[in-house]
C-alpha cells in the first residue's frame, strides 16, 4: 500500500516544497495555472529532459521570477543556447499572457544521480536506443548507491523485451521507506516510446 500515493504530494511542508509559489482567487487561478503549464511544457520540450531535473515558478503581481534546476555536468551542455530559449520564452508570455519574465536563474544540480527525475529520463533514453532493461536498472543502482543514496527501486512496466504479454519488473537496493514522512524519498515517473509500444518507468530515491 506504500505505492498509492504520491510520496512528493505525501511529505509537502516535511521534506517537499511546492514547485510553484503564488496566490489566485477563484477567477484567476485557471488562468494562473495555465501560464505555467505553457512555461513547464516550453522548457521540457526546448531543453533535454535529461539535462532538467525541476522547474520553481515564484509568482509576483504580473511577474514571474523562474528557478530550473539543470545538470551541467556534460559535454552537450550549451549555456548559450538555454539562455536563448529563456529569452523566447520571456517573449512568447509578454505577447501571449501580458506576464513580465523579472528573473530567471540556472541552478546546477552537483551530483544528478541522487535526483529521481535524472534517473528516470536517462533510463527513459536508454530504453528508447533498445538496449537491455535489465543492464540499465543495475547500472542505475550502482550509480546512485555510489553518488550517495541510502536506498532505491527502479519499475519498468509493459512489454519488455518485445515480450507479447504486458508485465512489470523492478529492482531495489537498500531502503526505501516509504510510510516514513520524515525519509526525504525522492520519486519520478516516465514513458518511453519505443517499437514495441509504451514502456512506464517509476524510481524512488531515498537521501538523507
Amino acid at each position: 500500500m506504500g505505492q498509492k500515493i504520491h510520496p512528493h504530494g505525501f511529505r509537502l511542508g516535511i521534506y517537499k516544497k511546492h514547485s510553484a509559489f503564488w496566490y489566485a482567487d477563484r477567477n484567476t487561478y485557471s488562468k494562473i495555472l495555465k501560464q505555467d503549464i505553457f512555461i513547464r511544457n516550453y522548457l521540457k520540450e526546448k531543453i533535454n529532459t535529461c539535462f532538467l531535473v525541476s522547474i520553481i515558478i515564484n509568482r509576483k503581481l504580473d511577474s514571474i521570477d523562474l528557478t530550473v534546476n539543470i545538470v551541467k555536468n556534460t559535454s552537450k551542455f550549451n549555456n548559450e543556447l538555454f539562455e536563448q530559449f529563456i529569452r523566447e520564452l520571456s517573449v512568447l508570455l509578454k505577447n501571449k499572457f501580458n506576464v513580465e519574465l523579472r528573473s530567471f536563474n540556472f541552478v546546477e544540480v552537483l551530483n544528478p544521480d541522487t535526483c529521481a527525475s535524472f534517473v528516470a529520463d536517462s533510463i527513459k533514453l536508454q530504453l528508447e536506443k533498445r538496449l537491455p532493461f535489465r543492464k540499465i536498472m543495475k547500472d542505475a543502482v550502482v550509480k546512485s548507491i555510489k553518488a550517495g543514496s541510502k536506498g532505491i527501486k527502479i519499475q519498468i512496466s509493459g512489454r519488455l523485451n518485445g515480450a507479447e504479454i504486458a508485465r512489470s519488473e523492478w529492482i531495489r537496493e537498500g531502503r526505501v521507506p516509504l510510510h516514513t514522512l520524515n525519509a526525504n524519498i525522492d520519486y519520478c515517473n516516465s514513458r518511453a516510446q519505443t517499437i514495441f509500444g509504451v514502456l512506464g518507468i517509476k524510481v524512488w530515491l531515498y537521501n538523507e
